[in-house]
């Protein structure tokens, strides 16, 4: 959704199942002459009828091409030999209208065929679901029902949930819907690959099952980041990648980018001494409440600087990578008690909040490797 259009296209009703066959046009351009009578065919008699066309049309907010099973050649044999048959992969194309939206496949003869068609509101998000990738300990619920395509509109299928707060599944082999997500508050976008389903929310992160599509794990540690992305995350075949709100320096990994903010090694042992004091500090409280007695050298200053140490603000910049078949079930927490167990990388990748990250075709993460900062 993030290739914005505004333009004109005729209305059409909602099917689930598509059907609608688009043969390809010739591109003419026309000439002055031909302009100018045009205009005069379709602009002047509205101007004295007071009346406009009776075609109504409608705008496109939003385009973009879709990656999924359909069009995946490692899935279709057909398209194995494409120098030798001449076959190649149909794109997918996904359309956005105000009121709903329209999934086309055109292959390389220029015949759309439309796939899906929906018109029950705007819709924020939307993905092809990939096949999931499962062993020979899980089985996939929705094996016949796929593929999937994955909607966020203003209106849920229940009808009294917020705007934008649940997600439909649609089966594009039957058109039927087959799963609804729901949730508390806003949702702004939509990744899956072979193993899960993220939801994006605002400084929240939900991971579901590719198969049951019951919750995995999910992220509350999320930066606000303020725009175009709310939340901008990064999904490859197995890493996630997102904007963390603190950096935690036992877990910090090497590379990085260090801004005025960032601490330098020497102030970073520093810190790490006077985190030992105040721990230390600590456990003579708790001796102090135990018996009555302040130990020597301990001030109840000490205390209270590290009571608000522990209520620091959020740092902007910092990515943490996870790994999400090791990461464990519930909440993902990044912290100075918890483990490391799932954690790929966490490093302060600029002084200013990320707006946007990719992981490239090797599996790099775009902005730890190119440096395209925000």
């Amino acid at each position: 959704m993030n290739e914005a259009m505004a333009t004109d296209s005729p209305r059409r009703p909602s099917r689930c199942t598509g059907g609608v066959v688009v043969r390809p046009q010739a591109v003419t351009e026309q000439s002055y002459m031909e302009s100018v009578v045009t205009f005069l065919q379709d602009v002047v008699p509205q101007a004295y009828s007071g009346t406009p066309l009776t075609e109504e049309k409608e705008k496109i907010v939003w385009v973009r091409f879709e990656n999924a099973d359909l069009n995946d050649t490692s899935r279709n044999l057909e398209f194995h030999e494409i120098h030798s048959t001449g076959n190649e992969p149909p794109l997918l194309i996904m359309i956005g209208y105000s009121d709903g939206m329209q999934v086309w496949s055109v292959p390389i003869s220029g015949e759309a065929q439309e796939l899906f068609s929906v018109r029950h509101g705007p819709i924020r998000a939307a993905r092809i679901l990939p096949a999931p990738q499962f062993g020979a300990q899980k089985c996939d619920n929705f094996a016949e029902k796929r593929p999937l395509l994955g909607v966020c509109k203003s209106i849920g299928s229940s009808g009294t949930s917020p705007p934008y707060c649940c997600v439909d599944l649609y089966s594009l082999r039957t058109g039927e819907m087959v799963k609804s997500i729901q949730f508390k508050t806003p949702i702004y976008d939509l990744h899956c690959n072979k193993r899960i389903l993220v939801v994006v929310l605002q400084e929240k992160i939900a991971a579901f099952d590719s198969c049951t599509f019951t919750k995995k794990f999910f992220v509350t540690s999320c930066y606000p980041c303020p725009g175009p992305n709310m939340n901008p995350i990064a999904l490859g075949s197995r890493w996630l990648a997102y904007a963390e709100n603190k950096l935690i320096r036992c877990h910090q990994s090497r590379g990085g980018a260090c801004g005025d903010n960032i601490q330098s090694y020497t102030a970073t042992v520093i810190s790490a001494a006077k985190t030992l004091k105040s721990g230390l500090t600590m456990v003579g409280k708790v001796v102090t409440q135990l018996t009555g007695t302040l130990p020597s050298g301990v001030t109840e200053d000490d205390v209270a600087i590290h009571s608000n140490s522990r209520r620091s603000p959020l740092v902007p910049g910092i990515i943490t990578v996870i790994d999400t078949e090791t990461v464990g079930e519930g909440q993902v927490l990044v912290s100075e008690d918890s483990d490391s167990d799932g954690i790929v990388a966490h490093f302060p990748a600029h002084e200013k909040p990320v707006c946007c990250m990719a992981f490239n075709t090797s599996g790099m993460l775009s902005s730890h490797n190119r440096h395209p900062w925000p």
